[in-house]
């Protein structure tokens, strides 16, 4: 888990530094879209798996101790990784990203990414995603402190959360 949340890290840092900083292209757009979406998908899937893995165990009432493997999360986060592949993979065949020129209230022009439909859908599931792990940070409040690493999970899903919805509702 350590080493995906590492990798997440460095797509989204790869990201921010080198497909954000030359002017926008259909290149550059298309790689903007795939390393956000697939940095989220690694990052707050990875944290949402290990909070869900954490829930599961403190939720159990019987005597029979529940296993869940790193594997088996590492399965699931290969499931939702590769259901955001598909996905993005569908969004560049179908409706491939545009550049426009926008321009400012002094006439200055500058070249942007369009955003579409397909955006929105995307920051949806994010949200929904994002509020499934609310819920679950929500039922693992009162784990025992050797599971004190939750309480750093819950505040970078809360943060996401937050700032997924401030920054979209002002867009």
């Amino acid at each position: 888990m350590v080493r995906d949340l590492f990798a997440a890290t460095i797509v989204h840092d790869i990201r921010q530094s080198v497909v954000m900083y030359p002017p926008p292209s259909l290149y550059s757009c298309t790689a903007r879209i795939w390393l956000r979406e697939i940095g989220f998908s690694l990052t707050y899937g990875a944290l949402m798996l290990k909070t869900w893995r954490i829930s599961v165990i403190f939720r159990v009432r019987s005597a029979k101790a529940v296993k869940i493997t790193d594997a088996y999360l590492l399965k699931r986060l290969g499931v939702l990784c590769g259901f955001v592949g598909i996905a993005l993979l569908v969004r560049t065949l179908v409706a491939p990203p545009v550049v426009i020129v926008g321009r400012t209230a002094d006439n200055l022009k500058a070249f942007l990414c369009k955003t579409d439909w397909w955006d929105h859908t995307f920051t949806s599931m994010e949200v929904l995603f994002l509020a499934w792990g609310v819920r679950l940070c929500i039922m693992v409040r009162k784990a025992p402190s050797e599971f004190n690493e939750s309480r750093f999970i819950s505040m970078a899903i809360y943060n996401e959360f937050l700032l997924t919805c401030f920054l979209n509702v002002s867009m």
